[in-house]
């Protein structure tokens, strides 16, 4: 499929998209979401999450402003959106940076997300290999 192709069938279906991301980069995934012709959604909440992945088109789950109270909603989302067949994508923003950041992406990559998006380093990294430790490596 071409990309042309790829994004007028995206537009066509209009997915809701659930975004759980970085402050960083909350107010920029939300514009290029709807910008592709998906709605975005950054619902983070443990009280909601698991309910609120199964009905979305996709997920996506960014660690750059990781935090404790985070984790536990990242991981339910993710299982909900397995379980219900739902792609979901994994950025681990510099997961190798400490042991805490290198744990929370190693479990939420043991969940199987069907893309992992990073940069050189941490895609390096993550698969084993040393991190530059920093954005481009």
């Amino acid at each position: 499929m071409t990309p042309t192709a790829a994004l007028t069938e995206l537009r066509a279906q209009a997915p809701l998209v659930h975004c759980i991301t970085n402050y960083v980069a909350m107010n920029i995934a939300a514009n290029v979401t709807l910008a592709a012709g998906a709605s975005p959604a950054m619902i983070h909440a443990i009280e909601e999450v698991a309910d609120f992945a199964p009905i979305c088109g996709a997920l996506t789950i960014n660690i750059g402003t990781l935090s404790a109270p985070w984790v536990e909603p990242m991981t339910a989302a993710a299982k909900a959106a397995k379980a219900a067949s739902v792609p979901w994508v994994l950025d681990p923003v510099a997961h190798f940076a400490t042991p805490y950041r290198a744990k929370v992406a190693q479990d939420l990559l043991a969940l199987q997300p069907e893309i992992v998006r990073g940069n050189a380093s941490e895609t390096i990294a993550l698969a084993g290999g040393a991190g530059a430790g920093k954005g481009s490596g």
